[in-house]
């Protein structure tokens, strides 16, 4: 699928629309409308850190955080020395089945998910933590810094910035016309949004994925980690 500068929008905005924008009013307009349709681009990351007082300051492009664990799966325990020793056993044997069951998924990472809050850019853990992985996305953008589109997501930016240009107008001119104008606009926008979000096209890997997760018959247990990607 080819992927296009994000300048491309304003070239599109011009050919449509017949309209002029300066960078620094496309930019802050145009970001607005891509993240509102919501496809990114990512490169996935697996970062493991060592926290300080439960604290783990997190990498500076990390943009949506798909999972924190901490080392080990997750075992029921009670108290007691028998129960310790039982512990010690079952918790062998979930690393064990863990270690022989683990496919390799993209989305997948082995360890027990943990509780936290987020500070800033900093995970903030609810109990003593030493070394946590965190599985994150990051957006992949362009030299400039911004996302590379693709054609569906170029005409509905260009939608979106002509839609607000023109409502922008007509308060300022209290002109009819021209609101009515925006608003038709704003019309065709939201229909490119939709369309925008829609993937280009699907292959036989992909359904094949998502026809996985429908027929899965996977049960959350109460108090021990369940994991969507297997």
């Amino acid at each position: 699928m080819e992927q296009r500068n994000f300048y491309s929008a304003l070239a599109h905005l011009n050919d449509i629309f017949g309209i002029e924008m300066k960078d620094e009013a496309f930019e802050n307009i145009a970001l607005h409308a891509w993240d509102h349709i919501g496809n990114k681009n990512y490169h996935l990351y697996n970062y493991r850190g060592e926290c300080l007082n439960s604290r783990l300051p997190l990498p500076c492009n990390v943009d949506i955080i798909e999972s924190v664990q901490g080392a080990g799966q997750d075992v029921h325990r009670a108290t007691g020395e028998i129960n310790d020793r039982l512990y010690q056993t079952n918790q062998y044997i979930e690393n064990a089945i863990e270690k022989a069951s683990n496919k390799g998924e993209a989305l997948y990472q082995s360890g027990h998910f943990l509780d936290y809050t987020m500070e800033d850019n900093t995970l903030v853990f609810k109990t003593a933590q030493r070394f946590v992985s965190v599985l994150y996305k990051g957006v992949i953008v362009d030299d400039e810094g911004l996302p590379l589109l693709n054609f569906k997501e170029v005409d509905a930016i260009a939608k979106y910035c002509a839609y607000v240009t023109l409502q922008k107008e007509a308060m300022i001119s209290k002109d009819k016309s021209t609101w009515e104008m925006s608003q038709a606009i704003k019309q065709q926008w939201q229909f490119a949004c939709d369309d925008a979000r829609t993937p280009i096209y699907l292959n036989q890997n992909e359904i094949d994925n998502i026809l996985n997760v429908q027929s899965s018959w996977d049960r959350k247990r109460f108090g021990l980690s369940f994991k969507t990607i297997r």
